[in-house]
């Protein structure tokens, strides 16, 4: 960053809990971006492992970055604590097992600048394991059907003084974040691939765990019941309720609960046969192979 600039254009911020193995390549990705005015904030969430000394020295002598510790409150909690922090016009988000390519808060910049208007969200693209990616322009659709990270986006610092991650929510925060966002601001995308999501082992989301889909599921439904001003498509909502019958009964399939799968894949055809049909077909011949 110019050691004229007072104000970085962009804050970073990277929650990390118990990443000791991951958080020093997160940290790099960030500190070897080709756009240079930045701010990074590491929130540490009360990690008991070599974290916090791991994140000390690859920041050591840099004035752009910050090492903050907090007591464990999980990770929506660490976001907001890093949002009151952050002098950026522009705020990010990167979790601390994933990785940005070198030019993607570049791109965002280069987006911002385009805009007459450039208080709004922008989306850029990921490589990994990213889930199915509507070709829409209507951003309240984008934002249902796909689970676009936190470390996608980029939004003006105004949006984020209005509306913060609800740290009653472990699954899905950030999904029901853009949903509110989008009521009142514009959405953007780069169309750039710029964010590489890695599955360490470790993620929150994982098809063993059955209660986190089943929390996403509560979380669809909130979402849509809630819309009392009618955004909400009624086709937009069998597809979101259909996908996530259909990841519930996947989860149940992997843990040997057969009824359960059973109850769910048919619910999931019920709501929208169309949604993810290949996959169902394949999946309801799984148990008799």
């Amino acid at each position: 960053m110019n050691s004229q600039d007072t104000t970085p254009f962009f804050s970073v911020i990277i929650p990390t809990y118990n990443r000791a193995g991951s958080i020093g390549e997160a940290i790099q990705s960030v500190l070897s971006q080709t756009f240079t005015n930045f701010e990074v904030i590491v929130v540490d969430d009360g990690s008991t492992d070599d974290t916090k000394e791991i994140v000390l020295e690859i920041v050591e002598g840099d004035d752009r970055t910050r090492y903050i510790h907090q007591q464990n409150q999980e990770r929506s909690a660490a976001r907001n604590n890093g949002i009151a922090l952050a002098k950026g016009t522009y705020i990010c988000f990167l979790d601390s097992d994933d990785m940005y390519m070198a030019n993607h808060l570049a791109a965002f910049h280069s987006c911002i600048l385009d805009q007459t208007d450039p208080i709004r969200i922008y989306l850029s693209y990921a490589f990994g394991e990213v889930p199915f990616v509507p070709e829409t322009d209507e951003p309240l659709e984008l934002i249902l059907k796909t689970a676009i990270c936190s470390q996608q986006v980029c939004l003006h610092r105004e949006i984020l003084q209005k509306h913060l991650f609800n740290v009653k929510l472990r699954i899905g925060e950030d999904q029901e974040l853009w949903v509110r966002i989008v009521e009142e601001y514009p959405l953007t995308k780069t169309n750039q691939h710029t964010v590489v999501i890695r599955d360490l082992g470790d993620r929150t989301v994982t098809i063993l765990n059955t209660r986190v889909y089943i929390e996403n599921l509560r979380l669809k439904q909130e979402l849509i019941n809630n819309d009392v001003e009618g955004r909400i498509r009624p086709e937009w909502g069998r597809f979101v309720l259909s996908a996530a019958y259909f990841r519930l009964a996947q989860s149940h399939l992997s843990n040997n609960q057969f009824i359960h799968f059973y109850y769910n894949l048919t619910r999931s055809i019920l709501l929208s046969p169309k949604v993810y049909l290949k996959e169902k077909l394949k999946l309801l011949l799984i148990p008799w192979l």
